[in-house]
């Protein structure tokens, strides 16, 4: 009971507790609030449609356009199609060939092609192949009919061209039940391609992981080097503290990039982009990761790590990763563009996956700016708070009067 006790006059016990209570309330609070109603915001995802065939392909747009719960974009090139789908503006390209008709009067097999792009989140890509496949089935299911009436046309003006001799409309009545007959059911087959993929199970896990790890990391040195800055804080100016810590933030966030592309070889996790834009990329997002981390801890002390868990637990839902941006509120995919997940994801998607390396840069880009704008607001703080450090002429008067 003595050790108990003690223990209870200590603030941090509670501090302990309360971060526990926190966890729980906040990560229910954000992640229920963030996914509600994410099914009902389908249509934020954009599907690319591109025809080139201008018969019973205008049939199946119209018939495409109606039946599916997505944006959709019609192209009339599909290289722009394909150049949207890479930057992850759109998130799968149906593409109706332009002999589509053509097939399908000759008795074969005509073909629709789905793209997909690979460097997403998982959800959007199980979406998007099982849009592939039940569509493709209903199609199937409706143009059957239209076939056999296109079949039958064609025969009827055959039959009215030809004099009606006995023999001749058995010929013709013969030539039409065997041709009927070869319609297919199943006229239509589809060709999936799936662009930027990745074989590896495991990394379409990577820029999940990376953000966790990454943050988490963050969040624990920053509290440590807080702990360890109240111990000296009076015999350190709070400039020379501030300036220090700073360098051990960008000291350690240009060295644990290597230690992340090691372990992605070590797990065979292999990256289209150099090893180069890789190092810098995770050294921003860490820096990144430190600077925002350390805002809150430096503006609200020991209780900033509450507002840490609700950055952690934000930038989890808003970062892209498990769910897209696209399918959530207005507040949370806007909440998402201010933090460095978002980009941190994005990133990583187009290191694993592939994809516009210009993109790439741009995430730099707006990881550097968050890290300016989370350093000079630490800076502001530091710069109106009291030096707990005593001055020479402080520390002898006393001594004097004694």
């Amino acid at each position: 009971m003595k050790g108990l006790q003690a223990l209870f006059k200590i603030r941090e016990t509670y501090i302990g507790i309360a971060i526990t209570i926190a966890f729980q309330v906040i990560f229910f609070s954000v992640w229920m609030t963030a996914y509600d109603g994410v099914n009902d915001r389908t249509d934020n995802l954009n599907i690319g449609l591109i025809s080139e065939d201008t018969e019973m392909g205008k049939q199946v747009v119209n018939e495409i356009k109606g039946k599916l719960p997505f944006t959709i974009k019609n192209y009339t090139s599909l290289d722009k199609a394909e150049q949207e789908l890479n930057q992850r503006d759109i998130q799968m390209i149906i593409h109706i060939p332009s002999n589509f008709t053509s097939q399908l009067q000759a008795g074969k097999e005509a073909e629709i092609i789905y793209s997909i792009n690979q460097a997403n989140a998982s959800i959007a890509k199980n979406m998007m192949d099982g849009v592939a496949k039940q569509l493709t089935e209903e199609i199937n299911h409706n143009i059957y009919p239209l076939q056999q009436g296109k079949i039958i046309e064609a025969f009827s003006q055959k039959f009215s061209q030809l004099p009606m001799e006995q023999n001749t409309a058995q010929q013709i009545n013969k030539a039409v039940a065997t041709t009927i007959m070869s319609v297919k059911d199943h006229a239509i087959n589809s060709t999936i391609m799936k662009t930027n993929n990745v074989e590896e199970f495991a990394a379409n896990f990577v820029p999940l992981m990376v953000i966790i790890s990454s943050f988490v990391g963050a969040m624990v040195m920053i509290m440590q080097h807080q702990q360890a800055a109240q111990l000296v804080q009076d015999t350190v100016s709070k400039w020379q503290l501030f300036l220090a810590r700073q360098l051990i933030n960008i000291g350690v966030a240009f060295a644990l990039p290597l230690l992340t592309i090691g372990l992605m070889h070590l797990f065979n996790i292999s990256s289209t982009a150099n090893f180069l834009t890789v190092y810098l990329f995770q050294a921003l997002l860490f820096w990144a990761f430190l600077c925002l981390a350390q805002a809150f801890i430096i503006i609200f002390g020991n209780l900033g790590m509450i507002f840490n868990i609700c950055a952690l637990s934000m930038q989890l839902v808003t970062s892209g990763a498990l769910v897209p941006q696209a399918m959530l509120s207005n507040f949370y995919n806007k909440l998402g563009s201010l933090l460095p997940a978002s980009y941190g994801a994005d990133g990583y998607y187009t290191i694993i996956f592939g994809g516009d390396t210009d993109r790439l840069m741009s995430n730099c880009g707006s990881l550097a700016m968050i890290i300016v704008v989370t350093l000079g607001i630490s800076a502001i703080v530091v710069a109106f708070k009291k030096s707990k450090v005593q001055s020479e002429s402080e520390e002898i008067v006393p001594a004097i009067v004694q």
